[in-house]
């Protein structure tokens, strides 16, 4: 019987990884906008979770498109 996890996620490990700062937020912009990297690289270089490069990455693109 599978428990649910995604197989190779740390035990313990939260489906979402939380908040991620301002600079850290806008490095990965910058990282991400730089077409070098990917949002796993990005977010090890940066010691936060991929959800949350990933969540970062797509609120630039709205602001981006004139969002609010």
């Amino acid at each position: 019987m599978s428990s649910g996890r995604s197989v190779g996620r740390a035990a313990g490990s939260a489906a979402m990884s939380g908040k991620i700062d301002e600079l850290k937020a806008l490095a990965a912009v910058i990282l991400w906008n730089s077409k070098h990297f990917d949002t796993c690289d990005i977010a090890n270089a940066l010691g936060v979770g991929e959800d949350a490069v990933c969540r970062t990455i797509e609120a630039a693109r709205h602001i981006a498109r004139g969002g609010a």
